[in-house]
């Protein structure tokens, strides 16, 4: 009898932990195959390529549109990213970016009421092109930890480059993950290095847009230099790069740093080997972080001065209530005369690998 009783306990046991496995490796597993990962979404036919005087461009974190309750345990009605997605929508047509780098935007995602923010702003604002690339693709989110009617659920997010100017290449690279158990690892928002290549007089602008580690300082400067690279083997061909997006740390001098005790070196380690200029001081007036009292400037806009010169920036974190966590920067970068811009020739290999 007790034989018996065991063997039924095990069964059912064995059982309920084969069941809990098979849901962990579901819910973990993306729905999207390999090839949609990244993508060149056309919304209107015949976009302009003359080259804008002056370029304007925004880099944005929007942290899905949650406002100032990014990743806290609360459930959000649908109204609350109706109204941040207004709002979005009227700075954009105020300021009237040609390209605009959004890091944290949902593709459909239950999270943010089943809207595909990039189409959203695409289509409201006019833009004729976007490259989108997804870092976050779960069948089902646990996250944030709690009851139920707080998780995120279906979860389909990463960044994207919406552009005014025609998208000719897109390049999805993943960036190096940080140490950590195997059933956080399997949830782990990919951190990316985005590159889309768009058209200006027939001639390639790289806009290389990037979301770095927010907690694991190693990683963060792994992932910068891989980053450094990357740029790097764009620059060493003459490709005009802007260099933009949250990169979750200051840009403040070696000294600064050394003096403030600081061990972060992501953005030392980024900039290394390159002449990359802030299209914004980095003073704490133009801190970025978090968006209803900024005390932290994490997000950049960096840019290559033989190309650029800036003609305006200004930094924008929404009122009344900010529909992000993050404030926006927008710059104006005027392009120099005597800038000579190179074919789509010289474009270098954009996958992985060492430089060519």
């Amino acid at each position: 009898m007790m034989r018996r009783a065991l063997r039924v306990f095990g069964l059912v046991v064995g059982g309920l932990l084969l069941g809990a496995a098979g849901l962990f490796f579901w819910a973990s597993s993306g729905a999207l195959p390999e090839g949609e990962l990244s993508q060149i979404r056309t919304y209107a036919a015949g976009p302009d390529t003359t080259r804008p005087d002056p370029l304007t461009v925004t880099t944005y974190n929007i942290g899905y549109l949650s406002g100032r309750t990014n990743n806290e345990p609360v459930v959000r009605p649908d109204s609350l990213f109706h109204a941040n997605m207004d709002q979005v929508v009227d700075f954009f047509r105020g300021v009237a970016p040609d390209l605009v780098a959004l890091q944290e935007i949902d593709f459909g995602g239950a999270r943010a009421a089943h809207v595909h923010q990039l189409d959203t702003l695409a289509t409201r604002l006019g833009y004729s092109g976007a490259a989108q690339a997804v870092n976050w693709d779960e069948r089902y989110l646990p996250f944030p930890y709690g009851r139920p009617a707080v998780h995120f659920g279906r979860t389909l997010s990463g960044q994207a480059v919406l552009s005014r100017l025609p998208v000719r290449r897109h390049v999805r690279t993943v960036l190096p993950r940080p140490p950590q158990p195997f059933f956080r690892d399997a949830f782990y928002l990919d951190r990316l290095a985005q590159v889309s290549v768009v058209d200006v007089d027939g001639h390639p602008l790289a806009v290389l847009n990037v979301h770095l580690e927010a907690f694991h300082v190693e990683t963060r400067e792994e992932q910068a230099r891989t980053v450094n690279e990357l740029y790097r083997r764009l620059a060493d061909r003459g490709i005009p790069t802007l260099l933009l997006g949250d990169f979750n740390s200051r840009l403040v001098p070696e000294t600064q740093a050394a003096q403030e005790g600081t061990a972060d070196a992501t953005m030392h380690r980024l900039l290394r080997g390159t002449d990359l200029r802030p299209a914004t001081d980095t003073t704490a007036a133009e801190s970025t972080y978090p968006s209803d009292a900024p005390a932290q400037k994490i997000d950049h806009i960096l840019y290559p001065p033989q190309f650029f010169e800036v003609a305006r920036a200004q930094r924008w974190c929404g009122t009344p209530a900010p529909p992000s966590d993050h404030c926006a920067v927008t710059a104006s970068l005027r392009p120099v005369a005597v800038a000579e811009w190179p074919s789509y020739d010289a474009l270098p290999s954009l996958s992985g690998g060492p430089r060519d």
